[in-house]
């Protein structure tokens, strides 16, 4: 149910914008998705003003979490309608279960770029300006323990469960409870890590996720972080514009039509133009088809065009996966993901970032010719396609910032990250130390900026290699699989082949993948040019 807001409680709202009220059908109590204000305090429900404790409480959760904010951005928060600069002293992220409000920051076109920064907390963005001048969306992940509490190990057909608890770089959580950065013991159902788990698999304990720690070997860094941020959607080439769609022979436009220029085409090269840089954009086709040392060097490059100047990006490693994909799985994210199933069809496999189709697992044929394309106001869109046999198929794909676009965002909210199950395939930066992997090694500039997988000394192929990595943790592989020789062996029947031969990880899987898409996807390919996209992240 949905209330109007003042009337129920004489609340005054948060200058920078607007706000609903929402009602737990099954407890009955009232809160809002994003934190307000009462009697100068926060809070995020009627019983909790009623109690008076929750400022308290809040304060508390977030004693542990220190958001990092890049210098050259800016920080932002939605107010139902549009984007708006946050005032960064103020509490303009929550991480709680009934909020899931995670942090993101913007940054700006380099014409536009100082006059952004100096507005003032509470300017709204316009969609229009989004368009325009905002080039990067990013995404907070902030230092956590995990622990898995059920099938560990374990894959097909169930879905573990994950706890998380924020902690600070001195592993402590609110509590004052000091976390390990030691992997705890473990129940399994048996030795032999083929073995399929049970509901009863679990890990014993918490432990800190490598990905914030020093340990490089498992994907940490060379110091401790905060946390890091996450591209919001796959990246996208700054080449790239939206311009009125005026086809009128097979395509219905209502509302603001609008396409990427040279849609079945962008992306598809070996782009080496050293003015050409990465963009994270909505409602834009991804880059892909370009080389995998292209996608690194592009990465690496991205903060400098961004204007970020105390902080480094580089291409998404599987540790970092891994981390988004945990903190989604738990109470604190979006448990049932859906997938971006768009497609442009006529084998041009164009995706567009931020969509989410009708279904968790929907998915497109790669044999459907679109006949008819219609759009709406709030960004979505509507395909009606032929397949082989000229029977008509109509799929809608729903936009970010829509209400049913929200299920394809890690918060079930417009704050998580998008493309992360379905879309175009993602590579990460990790592979394993075999055949071609001294090229890829080659690429990096610093240890910690990838991942290396070991190889089985006694045969290289994906089921040898993964049982060689049995003790990586965190990565979303070996501890939500329970295979890794190429069947849908991972959670929620995700794909589980892991990279042998010095191949490279793919995560995500694509558009027309259904069930085998999804957070725990992991495949291989040989990193030469596919269609193939990434995701960036930024780390201080």
């Amino acid at each position: 149910y949905q209330l109007t807001d003042e009337q129920v409680l004489g609340l005054k709202l948060p200058t920078y914008g607007t706000s609903n009220w929402y009602v737990d059908a099954k407890t009955g109590e009232v809160y809002l998705l994003s934190g307000f204000e009462y009697n100068g305090k926060l809070y995020t429900g009627k019983s909790d003003i009623e109690s008076g404790g929750q400022e308290s409480e809040y304060a508390k959760f977030h004693s542990v979490i220190t958001v990092d904010i890049p210098t050259g951005s800016i920080p932002v928060i939605y107010n139902g309608s549009n984007w708006v600069i946050a005032d960064k002293n103020s509490d303009w992220y929550d991480y709680r279960e009934n909020v899931r409000q995670w942090a993101n920051v913007f940054t700006i076109d380099a014409d536009v770029r100082d006059e952004y920064l100096s507005k003032p907390a509470g300017t709204v963005i316009t969609d229009e300006q989004v368009e325009s001048d905002v080039i990067g969306m990013f995404v907070y992940i902030p230092r956590y323990a995990y622990q898995i509490t059920s099938y560990l190990h374990a894959g097909g057909n169930v879905s573990g469960n994950i706890k998380i608890a924020f902690i600070n770089k001195q592993n402590q959580d609110c509590d004052g409870k000091v976390y390990s950065e030691e992997y705890p013991t473990t129940t399994l159902d048996g030795k032999d890590p083929l073995v399929a788990g049970t509901k009863e698999d679990k890990m014993n304990d918490f432990v800190v996720h490598p990905v914030f720690t020093d340990n490089i070997e498992n994907g940490g860094w060379n110091h401790d972080l905060n946390g890091f941020w996450v591209a919001k959607f796959e990246t996208s080439s700054s080449t790239t514009e939206l311009v009125e769609d005026k086809s009128t022979d097979t395509v219905t436009v209502e509302g603001n039509g609008k396409i990427t220029t040279n849609i079945a085409t962008q992306g598809r090269k070996s782009n080496t133009d050293k003015n050409e840089y990465i963009t994270v954009r909505p409602n834009v086709t991804s880059w892909r088809n370009i080389d995998f040392s292209i996608m690194v060097e592009k990465s690496r490059d991205m903060a400098e065009w961004h204007g970020l100047s105390n902080t480094t990006s580089h291409q998404i490693k599987n540790s970092e996966w891994g981390a988004v994909a945990y903190l989604t799985h738990s109470k604190y994210g979006n448990t049932t993901l859906y997938n971006n199933s768009y497609y442009e069809g006529e084998g041009s496999w164009t995706a567009l970032t931020g969509m989410s189709g009708e279904t968790p697992d929907d998915f497109t044929s790669a044999d459907y010719k679109k006949s008819k394309k219609i759009y709406y106001e709030d960004g979505s869109l509507e395909i009606t396609f032929k397949d082989n046999s000229g029977t008509e198929h109509t799929k809608k794909y729903y936009s970010y910032s829509s209400t049913n676009g929200y299920r394809g965002s890690t918060t079930n909210n417009i704050y998580g990250i998008y493309d992360l199950t379905g879309g175009a395939w993602e590579y990460t930066a990790a592979y394993t130390t075999s055949g071609s992997y001294q090229t890829y090694r080659s690429l990096y500039e610093n240890d910690y900026e990838r991942n290396e997988y070991a190889v089985n000394p006694d045969a290289d192929n994906s089921t040898n290699d993964y049982i060689a990595n049995a003790t990586k943790f965190g990565d979303a592989v070996y501890e939500t699989s329970k295979s890794g020789s190429g069947g849908t062996d991972a959670w929620e029947n995700d794909r589980s082949e892991f990279a042998s031969n010095g191949m490279i990880f793919s995560r995500s899987g694509i558009f027309s993948h259904s069930t085998s898409a999804g957070l725990f996807y992991f495949g291989r390919n040989s990193g030469a040019s596919a269609d193939r996209s990434f995701h960036v992240a930024l780390t201080q």
